[in-house]
């Protein structure tokens, strides 16, 4: 069993120690669950930030994705032709 202490900061703040931390791979930006049992004991449990390149494929498309360079340059043929749809609507020209 590993056991550590800190202090409780004025603004009711605990650090993880180093050594805990470690043990229970918790990382910066990763949150903490704390539960307090029937029998008073607290149970703290480290929940992981995901990253963002870890979420790829999570959500179902039928739009393949290629490559970045494509989607780029997809993006900016569907804002500029957004932008010529909305000024021939308002009666302007952007000559």
């Amino acid at each position: 069993m590993i056991r550590a202490t800190s202090k409780i900061t004025g603004r009711g703040q605990v650090q993880l120690p180093a050594e805990i931390r470690r043990i229970i791979g918790a990382d910066v930006g990763d949150s903490v669950l704390f539960t307090v049992q029937d029998d008073g004991k607290v149970v703290i449990e480290v929940i992981k930030k995901r990253k963002l390149s870890e979420l790829g494929g999570s959500l179902k498309s039928s739009v393949v994705f290629t490559d970045l360079e494509h989607e780029a340059e997809a993006t900016k043929e569907i804002w500029v032709s957004k932008r010529v749809k909305g000024t021939q609507h308002n009666g302007k020209s952007m000559d």
